[in-house]
């Protein structure tokens, strides 16, 4: 058996990027340049979601079938997230950018790949970095109704778009 088990305490980084020119090898300039927001630590842990839900099933018989094995069709994505509001407006970044529905852009998540004991969301993307890719159109945001004793929240669904590509690979330029 090789090494420990990657736990998920602190181990991803998430940010929305308004463009990406290829999905699939995305630049560090592009994670990290304007209007790039990393939203790792104004999102909640619980109600996160974000990737692959499964495939739809195709079942389309011959007339002389006698069985109906299917073969996996679309796959199906989901983009959900809690996030944060924060009491000064300069730090209110998420409520600030996700103003309505249909704004366009990418999530961009790296799990891992960082030293140990480091903080994922502290550490830049690099070249070579394993990325999950995801185009999205924003949902109208929620504002969530408080609970018990806890932080002022809203809901941002995302639409995912044709644009996926869980197994990308930063690119130096």
């Amino acid at each position: 058996m090789a090494g420990p088990k990657l736990l998920t305490d602190a181990s991803r980084k998430l940010v929305f990027v308004p463009t990406i020119a290829n999905i699939a090898a995305p630049t560090v300039a592009e994670l990290s340049g304007v209007g790039v927001l990393d939203v790792s630590c104004l999102v909640t842990a619980a109600n996160f979601t974000l990737g692959a839900t499964g495939d739809d099933a195709i079942s389309d018989p011959a007339l002389c079938a006698t069985s109906n094995a299917s073969v996996p069709g679309r796959t199906n994505y989901e983009g959900a997230m809690d996030f944060f509001r924060w009491r000064e407006t300069a730090d209110d970044t998420a409520w600030d950018t996700f103003t309505s529905k249909g704004l366009h852009g990418y999530l961009v998540q790296r799990i891992g790949q960082v030293p140990e004991g480091t903080k994922a969301h502290t550490v830049a993307f690099a070249a070579a970095d394993e990325v999950q890719v995801y185009e999205v159109l924003t949902n109208t945001p929620q504002i969530l109704s408080p609970a018990d004793a806890g932080y002022e929240k809203f809901r941002q669904v995302f639409s995912i778009q044709e644009g996926v590509d869980e197994r990308a690979v930063v690119a130096t330029a």
